[in-house]
């Protein structure tokens, strides 16, 4: 996504906060953006409390002095406002991408609103991933073994030729699912593994997503809610 594309999202996206929210902050680069406006919507008088996802996140937003809660302090998520990596025709997402899919889900389960900020690219008919994995480093050859079983294409994620470790201490893996009918069976079958700690398929869809289409930012309402989407 254009940082310009970034930017004209997150203006959008802070329409949707009001004083007193306990937000749910995402983790990965259109979360950036949101939190940078964040920071001056708080900096000019508003008020509000974070959770964030990240370590990476968390340090963001204490330089910009946002409030933050633990997930022990905070007894609820009013909305979560985070980036996504792919969306179906149904709502489906996956998510990721910024390597903080645990904690992003756990959140979004707690909120009583999400709100995804995605460009056109992220629209597809079929999740065809990579879905991200997060394993217990000791697992990883067991579940490797069961996705070549599967006949998927599966690759350590790596940061800086080394691998790439979570928060929480674990290894992603990004599983290729072109060769995948059913995403959300196959999750299932994934997150039922022994060392499996979470994958990027999101069982907690979306209520709305913001997306820009020439420029112009257009609010998307989940199946459920939808009565035809409109310009923001």
């Amino acid at each position: 996504m254009y940082e310009q594309d970034k930017r004209v999202l997150a203006e959008a996206a802070i329409k949707h906060v009001k004083n007193g929210m306990i937000l749910g902050l995402g983790t990965g680069s259109t979360t950036r953006s949101f939190i940078d406006v964040l920071g001056k919507w708080v900096e000019a008088g508003g008020q509000v409390q974070g959770v964030a996802t990240s370590a990476e996140t968390a340090e963001q937003a204490k330089r910009l002095n946002i409030p933050l809660l633990s997930l022990e302090e905070a007894t609820h998520i009013d909305l979560v406002i985070d980036g996504i990596d792919q969306i179906d025709t149904q709502f489906r997402v996956l998510k990721g991408g910024g390597g903080a899919l645990f904690r992003e889900k756990v959140a979004a389960l707690m909120s009583r609103e999400v709100l995804y900020l995605a460009d056109a690219s992220k629209f597809v008919h079929h999740l065809s991933g990579p879905l991200p994995v997060e394993i217990d480093a000791f697992a990883r050859p067991y579940v490797e073994r069961f996705l070549q079983d599967k006949h998927v294409d599966v690759t350590l994620r790596e940061q800086d030729g080394e691998p790439f470790v979570t928060n929480g201490g674990h290894l992603i893996l990004d599983v290729d699912l072109k060769r995948v009918q059913d995403v959300p069976h196959f999750a299932r079958e994934l997150k039922s593994l022994t060392g499996v700690l979470e994958t990027g398929y999101f069982e907690r869809q979306p209520d709305h997503v913001l997306t820009v289409e020439q420029g112009q930012v257009r609010q998307l309402a989940h199946p459920d809610l939808r009565d035809g989407g409109g310009l923001v």
